[in-house]
């Protein structure tokens, strides 16, 4: 890859690249290790041998670094694929690799955060052992229904300043 964590010199090029220092990437990285051979069932090394012009990743290592850095960079795949050396479709697939052992590692490491509930008072009762909750509020553009009933029932109550 074109960058790599040997670039990494700061802790705050650390934080920023990957949203976490070098001491946590060091841990993350042992059970990432582990992950990685639980859902591929070999090392990346190894991989290596069998496929050697099919991937930029050396190693496990360069594969967190890869998949930190693209969510917290937040590139295109195209501008993530020329800034580490590869095309767009691959920085995606790489992309969707990396986050397939990491959510396994966090499992791994018990720190994967439920995503469903089945009721209101098991939410309750999961947040009530939580210091903090930090919710992504992220905002979509969904197609408009062409129904009037649909519209009015996705219609979010804010004015466009530009009408």
């Amino acid at each position: 890859m074109k960058i790599s964590i040997q670039d990494l010199k700061t802790p705050r090029q650390w934080r920023s690249a990957l949203g976490c220092d070098a001491h946590h990437f060091a841990q993350l990285l042992v059970v990432f290790r582990r992950a990685y051979a639980a859902v591929h069932e070999v090392q990346l090394a190894d991989r290596m041998v069998i496929h050697p012009a099919g991937t930029r990743m050396r190693d496990e290592e360069d594969l967190l670094f890869f998949t930190l850095f693209s969510c917290k960079s937040g590139l295109t795949y195209d501008v993530l694929g020329l800034v580490c050396g590869l095309d767009g479709a691959t920085a995606k697939r790489r992309q969707d690799e990396g986050l397939a052992v990491l959510r396994e590692a966090l499992r791994l490491a018990n720190c994967l955060p439920e995503r469903e509930f089945q009721s209101p008072a098991e939410l309750q009762r999961y947040f009530s052992k939580r210091r903090a909750v930090l919710v992504d509020a992220t905002e979509f553009a969904t197609q408009r229904p062409q129904e009037k009933a649909a519209q009015k029932a996705q219609y979010s109550g804010k004015k466009n300043a530009t009408r």
